[in-house]
């Protein structure tokens, strides 16, 4: 299998495949052609890896153009992407390759190993919409929009095995505030929306674990609690450059790697001053108590 990936099956004709960082894609195998949703960042050649897994013809596309989903597309040539997202590779690939930098400091990949953004040109974009349904033999699959995340964010309902392949349209550390995020009541109208999609389970950019319907609710209450909570000041922790306000969302642990932890973050703006008129209200609460009591005893 390439170097830098873990590939397993999680369904029948449906592959997982997950580099370094835990970047996640996703390949769909029908009888005739394959389906590769997201490509990871670049930092493992996952054409190479579908190859391995079937001889068929091999489409990808990508949920939205982050380059941790859009930069290992250079390994194929070309790729689907999003109408309303066509265009950013540039930007995309210079965020690739400044991690990429950090990734051999840090010894957690070879300068020598594949790079599709430093090594490939870069792919043709096919532009995508909404309601485009993929035929690949026996199977098909259809694109659906999930705004929230970006502007141009899809899904990839695999209608036949009831999965979505969602990106990073919803996961338990919402991520809302890139310039392209659309906004926690447009990401609160998708969570709406997919509940009425035809699917048992989704699965999502980041993460192994497979997600329900069932789940949605509390992601819906996570989204609601952003417009009553102050927040906190964020920052990426590799691109410094991306800052934002965090909202911790009441859930069943403090564990962020947790399939069960719920955050938003929305863009970095100026916080307002804590309120103190809790801890007020309860001095002079207490204070009054303790002036009743001396006058009872007295």
């Amino acid at each position: 299998m390439a170097k830098g990936l873990q590939v397993e099956p999680i369904g029948e004709g449906l592959y997982r495949m997950v580099d370094v960082l835990g970047n996640h894609a996703y390949l769909v195998v029908g009888s005739e052609r394959a389906l590769m949703v997201d490509a990871c960042g670049g930092f493992a050649n996952v054409a190479a890896a579908a190859r391995e897994i079937c001889e068929l013809p091999v489409d990808v596309a990508v949920t939205h153009t982050h380059y941790d989903h859009f930069g290992g597309t250079a390994f194929f040539g070309r790729a689907y992407v999003p109408v309303a997202e066509l265009g950013r590779w540039e930007a995309e690939r210079a965020l690739c390759l400044r991690v990429l930098d950090q990734l051999v400091e840090e010894g957690l990949v070879d300068e020598a190993d594949a790079c599709g953004p430093r090594d490939c040109a870069a792919p043709e974009e096919l532009p995508l919409e909404a309601g485009h349904v993929f035929a690949l033999g026996g199977r098909t699959v259809r694109v659906v929009a999930l705004p929230g995340h970006t502007d141009g964010s899809m899904g990839y309902l695999v209608e036949d095995a009831r999965v979505l392949l969602s990106g990073d349209a919803v996961t338990p550390i919402m991520c809302l505030f890139f310039a392209e995020s659309q906004g926690v009541d447009v990401w609160r109208d998708t969570l709406l929306r997919m509940q009425e999609l035809p699917f048992d389970h989704f699965y999502t950019g980041h993460h192994d674990h497979a997600f329900c319907r069932d789940d949605l609710p509390s992601f819906v209450a996570a989204a609601d609690f952003v417009a009553g909570d102050r927040g906190m000041e964020w920052e990426h922790n590799r691109l410094h450059e991306f800052r934002g306000i965090l909202h911790l969302a009441p859930s069943e642990t403090f564990d962020a790697d947790s399939p069960d932890f719920r955050a938003v973050i929305e863009p970095w703006h100026e916080l307002p001053p804590r309120k103190r008129r809790r801890r007020r209200k309860v001095a002079e609460e207490a204070a009054g108590t303790e002036a009743a009591r001396s006058d009872g005893e007295a």
